[in-house]
């Protein structure tokens, strides 16, 4: 019986070894970055992780890879480490509300190619995007007791596909500069556009269960940070965004 002990024991520190020496990889070391770009400008993106765009997928070695996604901040910028090697740079195949210009369109509705790379050291690459609809104007405002947001929609004519109409309005507040669809402290309203035209949200400073004081609870604040974002008729995961604007004076 202990010789079965001390065997299974040695079996036991092989197998540890052996894993330690399988597992030992230097790290990712490469860099591959840009920014989502329109008119030569960073484009404003949601900035939820949860609602990923870009992904880099690495075929071979007799492995299935469902990619590396590569998350996107609010201002456009993306950084991610990787291994050096050849990947393919692709999208979720998914509707959003814009289009990217530096990938092939399959067509309308039908997602885009990949894009080859071999990456051997740094990369730097800004892709190109079309929004369907461009934000203006944003404004922010204590209006009483609300949080008021204000922005004008104008369509964009640079766009390709026929655009869907904006269906809603929707204001996103924080205690933080992060602000995104992740955001707990939102409000949507109804706002038909097919052209131009403008969105204004309200949101409840108090007396609401949807108010920024009852969401935001034992905040001190007497300010907070805003956005605007337009929901596209058949895309409903996918905002158009306004930068983020703080608002000051807002009452305890």
């Amino acid at each position: 019986m202990k010789n079965v002990t001390i065997l299974s024991l040695i079996v036991l520190l092989i197998c540890l070894f052996s894993a330690c020496e399988y597992d030992n990889y230097d790290a990712p070391s490469i860099v591959f970055s840009g920014n989502l770009v329109t008119n030569g400008e960073s484009f404003l993106y949601d900035g939820n992780p949860s609602r990923p765009v870009l992904k880099l997928i690495q075929k071979g070695f007799g492995k299935v890879d469902d990619g590396t996604v590569v998350r996107i901040d609010e201002n456009g910028k993306f950084q991610q480490l990787i291994f050096e090697g050849d990947y393919w740079l692709t999208l979720n195949n998914t509707k959003y509300p814009f289009e990217f210009v530096d990938f092939n369109s399959l067509g309308n509705g039908l997602g885009y190619d990949s894009i080859y790379m071999n990456i051997s050291s740094n990369v730097k690459r800004d892709l190109e995007v079309k929004p369907y609809y461009n934000i203006s104007n944003f404004s922010v405002n204590v209006e009483g007791d609300n949080i008021v947001l204000r922005a004008d929609v104008t369509l964009n004519p640079a766009m390709k596909e026929v655009a869907p109409k904006v269906i809603f309005a929707r204001g996103f507040i924080s205690t933080s500069s992060k602000v995104n669809s992740q955001t707990v402290c939102t409000k949507s309203k109804r706002a038909i556009i097919t052209s131009t035209g403008s969105v204004e949200v309200a949101i409840p400073i108090h007396n609401n269960v949807t108010a920024y004081r009852e969401i935001y609870i034992n905040n001190f604040r007497d300010y907070a940070f805003c956005r605007i974002a337009l929901e596209l008729d058949g895309i409903p995961n996918y905002y158009l965004f306004s930068e983020i604007k703080k608002v000051e004076g807002v009452p305890l």
